[in-house]
């Protein structure tokens, strides 16, 4: 027992804190420090059935098993940590441990290492250590909440490994593992994991090696769940992907252009499609250097509001100019890029030529146009001939009776005469008629015609009917007063005006109808008042031109005369209004531009 002596007589004389205790667990030496630390520390403990013994004990049997072993035991009441180190060595005896507690962290350090855990548990960072002495593995609570598993689960090194992803996954823990422990590598990988419960998801492994007398006896490191941080990055390769597939593949042309000089950096194919330029020569100019003069000082406030984030995009039409000179109309789209703190970095600008796009709607549009100004000419002829021709021919037919009827030979002349004057209306207005039938599509229709002349004939149209009723038509329009307008539609609006006036007279009253007009600010106005039943425009005046629609219980109203004179007017590029009051009488009131 020699060598044991010579060892007990070290200890007791060495400074630290250490014991040698044999196979049976028997204390064999111990220094002043232990004596008056641990080995009393170890006593207290024995009445009070705390841990700190059995992992002494179990710590002890581990060592003589494997050669070397650990435990920490935490002190917060003193805010330090004491680090237990179990080291097997060779007696000619026997084998013996050595035990060591070294203070493994100070009380200045102590308040660092706790909040330093505390902001870990809160980051969800997990820590793990394996012990190589014993083959062991211990894992923090977080790092145990990652892996999912169940409170009673027992963690072994091979367990541990087949979390990891079969594969590339699994082949790559175990290489680092491995030359963590032969070469004492560090390392920091990402890895894919399948949990306890079957999930697939991403972490952050990291480790340091620690070696002692040339061999590595522990790993230790962090483990972090990233799941959120690769799904993200993922989706956001994948948008990029998209962008630039987008960018490279689009008819629409895409400028990126830098926020402080407007240069521009980046086009696509439509770009250089669109404008002409190549790339190399579109990154030498400014998006301004594509702009038609002025055009850019339009839209500059926009891009302002843009640059200073008070809109996040906007869209609009633009002129640019392309290589050759050419003007290019474009539907524009303009947007900005940020980075990751939401400052503005680029202008993304989208650009959509629709030059010929624009002329094939301006052509469609004059179609349109065109067609529902012929349409609108097919109800006017329509119309002239159901209802103006009808007029026509009562005024005719009334006035034959008249002439049938008649003894006197000077009233048969008169009759005759009025009747020949009724003819020749008729004739003129098939004339107008076919002047309606033989517009050309881009013909201008209106004419100067003689508003009085009009008026004129439109009350020899109806002169029988007058003398019938009793009605009496002032015409107060200058003899030599013209206006521009479609001649049969102006002849169809007068005789409109008087058969309305007639039709809806007050038969209590000697009825009558004075027609005037003026010009003002550039306008002919035409005026017909008349002192007949009126309208209640408070009840139909927003329907008083309408198709089919009728305010008096007359066995001849259809409902067609007001919308047909409103439809003439407009297409004539003029406008008509009414002011009416039931019992006292309307006013019709058209308004005609008076150039052509």
């Amino acid at each position: 027992m020699k060598n044991i002596s010579s060892t007990v007589q070290a200890i007791n004389v060495l400074p630290g804190s250490m014991a040698v205790y044999d196979r049976k667990l028997n204390l064999l030496a111990s220094s002043k420090e232990w004596q008056s630390g641990v080995q009393f520390e170890l006593a207290q403990v024995n009445s009070s059935k705390s841990d700190l013994l059995d992992r002494f004990d179990a710590s002890l049997k581990e060592a003589f098993n494997f050669d070397t072993s650990y435990f920490v035991e935490d002190l917060p009441a003193k805010k330090i940590r004491y680090k237990y180190k179990f080291s097997k060595f060779e007696n000619e005896v026997e084998p013996l441990v050595l035990a060591q507690r070294i203070l493994y962290t100070k009380p200045e350090e102590y308040r660092k290492e706790e909040l330093l855990k505390q902001t870990n548990n809160v980051a969800f960072i997990g820590f793990w250590e394996l012990n190589l002495s014993t083959k062991s593995i211990y894992w923090s609570e977080v790092t145990r909440k990652i892996h999912e598993i169940p409170d009673d689960f027992e963690i072994e090194l091979e367990t541990g490994i087949n979390f990891y992803k079969e594969g590339a996954d699994r082949e790559l823990v175990t290489q680092v593992i491995d030359r963590a422990i032969e070469y004492g590598e560090p390392w920091d990988e990402d890895f894919t994991l399948i949990t306890y419960s079957g999930r697939e998801i991403y972490v952050n492994a990291k480790c340091q090696a620690e070696f002692e007398n040339g061999k590595c006896v522990r790993l230790l490191g962090t483990f972090q769940d990233i799941t959120d941080r690769v799904l993200k990055n993922e989706q956001l390769r994948i948008s990029e992907e998209q962008f630039r597939l987008a960018f490279e593949n689009t008819p629409i042309a895409f400028l990126i252009i830098d926020i402080e000089n407007f240069k521009i950096l980046e086009v696509n194919a439509a770009a250089e499609q669109v404008f002409g330029y190549s790339r190399n020569k579109f990154i030498k100019k400014k998006i301004t250097d594509l702009y038609e003069p002025e055009e850019f000082q339009k839209n500059y406030l926009l891009i302002k509001n843009l640059l200073h984030q008070n809109s996040r995009k906007f869209e609009n039409e633009q002129k640019f100019v392309g290589k050759d000179g050419n003007s290019i109309l474009a539907k524009t789209y303009f947007s900005l890029n940020c980075d990751s703190k939401g400052i503005p970095k680029k202008i993304i600008a989208q650009i959509q030529d629709i030059t010929e796009l624009k002329k094939k709607n301006d052509e469609i549009n004059r179609f349109v146009e065109v067609t529902t100004n012929q349409n609108t000419r097919l109800i006017n002829f329509a119309h002239i001939v159901s209802h103006n021709l009808r007029s026509h021919s009562s005024n005719i037919g009334m006035l034959i009776d008249f002439l049938k009827n008649e003894k006197q030979e000077e009233e048969r002349e008169m009759q005759f005469e009025m009747l020949v004057q009724a003819s020749s209306m008729l004739t003129e207005t098939i004339t107008h008629l076919n002047d309606v039938v033989s517009v050309d599509i881009n013909f201008q229709e209106k004419e100067q015609v003689h508003l009085y002349k009009f008026i004129e004939n439109g009350i020899r149209s109806v002169r029988g009917l007058m003398v019938e009723v009793n009605f009496q038509i002032v015409n107060r329009v200058a003899e030599d007063f013209n206006v521009y307008a479609v001649p049969a539609y102006m002849e169809s609006i007068i005789l409109n005006l008087i058969t309305n006036a007639i039709k809806y007279r007050d038969p209590k009253r000697r009825s009558w109808l004075q027609i005037s007009a003026e010009r003002i600010n550039g306008y002919v106005i035409i005026t017909a008042s008349d002192n007949g039943l009126g309208i209640n425009l408070e009840r139909y005046g927003d329907r008083i031109f309408g198709l089919y629609k009728t305010f008096h219980q007359h066995s001849d109203a259809r409902g067609l005369g007001l919308y047909m004179t409103k439809s003439q007017v407009e297409v004539m590029g003029g406008a008509i209004t009414v002011q009416s009051k039931v019992g006292e009488g309307t006013t019709f009131t058209i308004k005609l531009h008076e150039e052509n």
